[in-house]
Parts: structure tokens; sequence; C-alpha cells
């Protein structure tokens, strides 16, 4: 038996060494995980006993986290977009910076609802986790998405967190390499993805919690990064309906080359959107109406 106090101060130490940042939150999240309370109780309840049970997985969990092993994985759950979502090593641990793409998204049916049949179809591209897919049918009641990879242990998990939040229903999950298993002709209102885009010559740049435990499938975009935009934007252009829309997330520096490639498929670009930092994090382009 040991406090929380003890423990706390055990893990921290133990983080510090390892050079971890935020090790006093870190602790605080793994005790928590581990008696299932929330971060108020740790805090609040120093002396509260925790049973040898709880401090050998609490020493075994800090233990992977002083090796690099991002806290997402430990805890199998990850917030986004107001959302918990439960992650594994088979997905990309979701980013604030997603969240961008899906308040995006949903702004411009909301903006233009009346333009869009009363059905909403979208595919969700590389759709991991399923953070993007889900969230957006949650804001979006009338909508259907197809959510695409090329992982099926990904699948899995998108498959859990769109029952999780009770959208299952307007879901359909399909495993195959962009739309290669999509029907020829049948096309979507919006298309969406966060593709993985980090340059391969850039590996050495990440640090150990992306290089070494994050799935490598759904980082690397080829040798420069811009490997699976080279395919998936004109295949894109395939499978959207007229004035229908699509919507990357782009890496750093990277907005100037995909509009290039979006206006070569015969794309529009509407807007490329800034995160936070300043940093063009989101291209916005439609096909044009038959009538163009």
């Amino acid at each position: 038996m040991e406090t929380i106090a003890a423990a706390r101060r055990g893990i921290i130490h133990e983080l510090k060494r390892a050079g971890m940042e935020s090790p006093e939150l870190t602790a605080d999240l793994l005790i928590g995980f581990v008696i299932e309370r929330d971060r108020v109780f740790v805090l609040c309840h120093p002396e509260y006993l925790l049973n040898d049970d709880s401090l050998a997985q609490l020493h075994a969990l800090a233990a992977r986290r002083a090796q690099g092993e991002p806290l997402q994985y430990l805890t199998g759950e990850r917030e986004f977009y107001s959302r918990a979502f439960h992650v594994t090593p088979d997905v990309l641990i979701p980013r604030p910076e997603t969240e961008f793409l899906v308040e995006t998204a949903v702004g411009i049916i909301r903006e233009n609802r009346k333009t869009f049949p009363s059905v909403i179809r979208f595919a969700d591209v590389g759709t991991g986790s399923g953070c993007i897919a889900v969230s957006m049918l949650c804001e979006i009641p009338d909508a259907f998405c197809c959510a695409i990879d090329c992982s099926v242990p990904a699948l899995t998990i998108a498959g859990e967190n769109a029952r999780r939040h009770h959208v299952d229903g307007r879901m359909v999950r399909l495993c195959c390499d962009l739309f290669s298993s999509v029907a020829p002709r049948e096309c979507f209102d919006l298309i969406l993805s966060n593709p993985p885009y980090v340059a391969e010559m850039d590996y050495n740049n990440l640090s150990i919690e992306v290089r070494e435990f994050e799935p490598a499938l759904a980082l690397f975009g080829g040798e420069d990064g811009f490997e699976i935009y080279r395919r998936l934007i004109p295949a894109s252009f395939n499978h959207l309906s007229a004035g229908g829309y699509i919507i990357l997330e782009l890496g750093a520096g990277q907005a100037g080359e995909v509009e290039h490639l979006a206006e070569q498929a015969g794309f529009f670009t509407e807007t490329i959107v800034k995160d936070l930092q300043g940093i063009s994090r989101c291209l916005v382009a439609h096909k044009p109406n038959k009538s163009v």
C-alpha cells in the first residue's frame, strides 16, 4: 500500500530523470487512469491509498512512458473536438490541428446547406481512429460517411469510436487503397482527408514518441511528403459530385504544392485555412459545376 502523494513523487522523479515533458501532469493522469478517477481527485486526495495491484500497474505504465511511449496509447484515449476517442498503436493519435479540418467542413455545410442534398454523403480517406468521420457525423445529423482506410485494425478502432458516439448506423467502413474499392461512378458531396504527409527524409527530426510508436503507414507520404496527395487529389476529383468540396490537412510548408496539384486536377481553390500558429493547415477546393 502507498499513498497517492508518495506514488506521485516517485513517478515524477522517474519521468524527470527520463527527460519527459510535463511529468507532474503525466503522473496525475496515470494515477487517475489506474484508479479510475479524474485529476481533481488525485490532487485533492494525496492520502488515498493505492493497493499493490494498482501500484504495479502504475509503475509499469510509468516505465513505458519513460521509454517514450505516448500517454494516449497508455491510457487508450484521446480527446478530439470535445469528444473522447479510443486510440491504440494501430492508429495515429488525433492532433488539435486536425480539428481545423472538421471545423472547416462543418462550417461549409452549415453556411451552404441549401446547396447540398437533403442527405449529405462524404468520404473520410485514411480515417484511422475515425476522429474526423465520427466528429462530422455527430455535428451533421443528416450526413452519411464512407470511412476508408487500408488498415483493418484502424477500421476496427474507427468502428468502436462510431459505436461509442452512436453514429455507427451512418458510417460504412471500407478497407482499400484510396478509392480502389469504390464503384467508379460513386460520388460524394465532400471528401475529407488527413493523409500521411511527413517526408521520409524528416524521419530523424521526429520526436521519439512519433518516430518509434505511431504507425508509419499513417505518417509518411513518400520521400518528399507529397506521394499520397499526388494520387489522392486526382482520384478525389473523379469521386466528387459537381460542385463538391475536397478538404485536406496540410503539413507545414506544403500549401503551395498541394494547391498546385489540386488545380492541375481541375479543382478551384476556395481558401487555405491557417492554424493558431499561422501555419497553412487546411486546403479547401471545389469541383466545378457541370455548367462551368
